[in-house]
């Protein structure tokens, strides 16, 4: 597979941020309070957050008061949303077998291998679609 754990980070990342609209806390989180408690690199971090606020999906503010909070309600934000901030489109399979056999079953079987690994991409898709962010805080918060 070729997601990056960017991804999951950046999942985690929102879930912490929108927590805390959860416990009525409206400020800015510190950038270097959020990499911390998640284990999140700086550079890995900035990344995450860049691609994040790019997407309209956070908010950031430098300075002394500064760090992240949402940009919008964790009701209108899907994980699909948070997918596609960091992945930009890269396929979750590589497809490209660049096999040394030649003639029509080994084509018919890349064919049928990418039209079924796409299907599966698809439904994933599908299901992180249907996923907000508060539904995962309810989630979590029901345990």
């Amino acid at each position: 597979m070729s997601y990056s754990l960017a991804f999951s980070q950046a999942v985690m990342t929102v879930l912490f941020v929108a927590d805390k609209i959860e416990q009525g806390i409206f400020d800015f989180v510190p950038t270097q309070t959020l990499a911390g408690a998640l284990n999140i690199s700086g550079p890995s971090a900035v990344k995450i957050l860049r691609s994040l606020s790019r997407a309209g999906i956070i908010e950031t503010k430098e300075g002394r008061h500064g760090g992240v909070r949402m940009a919008r309600r964790p009701a209108e934000v899907t994980v699909l949303d948070v997918f596609n901030a960091i992945e930009q489109g890269r396929p979750m399979f590589k497809t490209s077998f660049n096999m040394n056999v030649s003639g029509s079953k080994p084509t018919r079987a890349q064919e049928v291998l990418s039209g079924l690994l796409s299907e599966a991409e698809q439904a994933m898709k599908g299901r992180l679609s249907e996923t907000t962010v508060a539904d995962l805080i309810r989630a979590i918060n029901a345990l």
